[in-house]
């Protein structure tokens, strides 16, 4: 799911000193080959830990980190598409050693084709359409303005394991140890 790289993405910006504002609405599509695979994937399920925002609260030790999120589902569907319900998130960062403060508030959802063999999941995010605002306060009040970074169709490969209502994922990820995500299914 995307909305730790968006997330991500913001957290860098802090950390390298900008400000800005975010007011940004993006859609993406990319044309992607159904594969599906393991079976047991097949069917609704609802994040029940890890994530992104609990990947940043634990590796981005430069600011102080609070998120509130929906907990996302994702669907994978046995003709090898999926879909992700709309994630709707609150952020709020305060560098630790500066008055720089940034708040925003997002909302995203995405779709494309899954295929899973060997115990390795790939997600092919073919449409995206976030939204998001977000704003970035430097020392003396002072505030700047800047899009959104624009995203595209993307595919990620990811390490899964899934048994009977239990599914975990876990992700590489840049600057640190991988991202795990846990899903219980949704009956």
């Amino acid at each position: 799911m995307r909305e730790g790289v968006v997330s991500y993405r913001s957290v860098c910006t802090i950390a390298a000193a900008t400000s800005f504002l975010l007011l940004a609405s993006v859609s993406a599509y990319a044309a992607c080959k159904p594969s599906a695979g393991d079976t047991c994937l097949i069917g609704i399920w609802k994040q029940t830990g890890g994530g992104a925002a609990e990947w940043m609260h634990e590796h981005m030790k430069m600011a102080e980190i609070k998120v509130q999120a929906t907990k996302a589902t994702i669907t994978f569907k046995a003709n090898g598409t999926f879909s992700t319900s709309k994630v709707d998130a609150t952020s709020q960062v305060q560098a630790k050693d500066s008055p720089m403060q940034m708040t925003g508030h997002m909302a995203a959802q995405g779709s494309g084709q899954w295929s899973a063999a060997d115990g390795k999941l790939t997600l092919c995010q073919a449409a995206t359409n976030a939204k998001g605002t977000m704003q970035l306060k430097m020392p003396g009040g002072k505030t700047m303005n800047m899009p959104m970074a624009q995203t595209g169709p993307s595919e990620v490969t990811m390490s899964y394991t899934c048994a009977g209502d239990a599914l975990s994922t876990v992700q590489q990820m840049p600057m640190g140890s991988p991202m795990t995500t846990t899903y219980a299914r949704v009956p």
